[in-house]
């Protein structure tokens, strides 16, 4: 199925859940979630709950407020542009609101109780509202990872417009955070800037791959993730809807892909929290050794390493990593400040220059008008 095909599914689907009336909603979220017990979340937390680990999510707009989220949202950032793009506080009366963020903030860290069970409850989430161009996705990916962020959820971004020249995920990945994105996103950016990466594709819960089920090398793991347009009503995935009565739903604006890939975010803040001297990539490592392998024996084009297991993932000792097991994407090719070092250099050796030019210019036309001015006469 090609692309155009599925982006104009989705849109069909998408159009017609604005005409037909909000769906009932669901009591007791936490039963509804199948995809906790698949992963085997439940055992996994009973070792770590995602303590003391910061998780950064790019965002489109302000996360709509739900109160499941409320203890593990932080204070939501925005990007200023300008000269030079920084981020700042995001006002409260942010023009645009964002309910796919709050439904991947629900996924990652929802704090449980009657509500929405997120797989690491104790972590928090540094959202970023962030869109724009690759070089601002840079800049928030760089304030995120030195802001201490020890995971990046990179789910807002125009994929399609990431160079080569794309810093983000290379400084992520230098500076010891582990990235994570979506498949179908993954698959929009150039290869090398998928090396190192995480990319996870969603599941069914027959374990068979959402969507239209196409092989896919790039994947690099997979979770569970229902598509919305593809996948039946009983393999979507529950999650914080606020537009719903109750708050609670299955988002037809949340794909598969991008569900599996904040329920693997948070695996890997699980992973992080009990273990904070190990590095990003013996976390890399221990979630692909730890993963169920299904389909062909090994990494497989339509499972990746298999599917993430979270008890797995926490109890299961594995060795250092040298280096990340999916590869090295190399250092990043400046700092963001030198970048701005070279920009400010070269506007004040254009200015010094004009101002050069301008004086010899002026002192130029006073000799000619002093070698042609006529002699008085007497």
């Amino acid at each position: 199925m090609t692309v155009l095909t599925r982006s104009i599914a989705a849109a069909l689907v998408a159009a017609m859940a604005t005409l037909l009336p909000a769906a009932p909603a669901l009591a007791g979220p936490r039963d509804q979630q199948w995809y906790l017990d698949a992963m085997k979340v439940p055992a996994a937390q009973q070792v770590s709950r995602g303590d003391g680990v910061t998780i950064g999510l790019l965002t489109n707009g302000f996360p709509r407020a739900h109160p499941d989220i409320a203890a593990a949202t932080l204070p939501v950032k925005r990007l200023k542009g300008g000269l030079r793009p920084s981020v700042v506080d995001a006002p409260r009366d942010y023009p645009l609101d964002d309910d796919v963020a709050s439904a991947r903030i629900g996924l990652m860290a929802a704090g449980g109780g009657e509500g929405l069970l997120g797989v690491a409850p104790g972590a928090k989430v540094q959202p970023v509202i962030c869109p724009g161009v690759a070089d601002d996705t840079e800049v928030c990916m760089r304030w995120l990872v030195d802001e201490g962020a020890k995971v990046i959820n990179l789910s807002q971004a125009l994929f399609t417009a990431l160079g080569t020249d794309f810093d983000g995920i290379r400084y992520a990945l230098a500076k010891d955070v582990v990235v994570v994105v979506a498949l179908k996103d993954g698959a929009e950016m150039p290869a090398d800037l998928r090396t190192g990466v995480i990319l996870v594709g969603g599941s069914n819960r027959d374990h068979k791959p959402a969507g239209d089920g196409d092989p896919d090398s790039r994947v690099t793991v997979r979770a569970p993730g229902g598509d919305p347009v593809f996948s039946s009503p009983a393999d979507q995935i529950v999650t914080l809807d606020p537009k719903s009565p109750g708050g609670y739903g299955h988002p037809i604006i949340l794909p598969g892909d991008d569900s599996a890939a904040a329920l693997v975010t948070g695996v890997v803040a699980l992973v992080r929290a009990k273990n904070p001297d190990m590095t990003a990539p013996s976390a890399i490592d221990r979630l692909l050794r730890t993963a169920t392998d299904l389909g062909d024996p090994g990494k497989d084009a339509v499972y990746g390493y298999g599917e993430v297991d979270a008890e797995k993932a926490l109890t299961t000792d594995t060795p250092p990593a040298a280096q990340n097991p999916l590869g090295d994407p190399g250092e990043p090719r400046s700092t963001w400040l030198s970048w701005w070092l070279i920009a400010i250099v070269g506007v004040v050796v254009v200015v010094l220059a004009a101002a050069l030019l301008a004086i010899v210019m002026i002192r130029s036309r006073r000799r000619r008008s002093h070698l042609v001015a006529p002699h008085p006469t007497r």
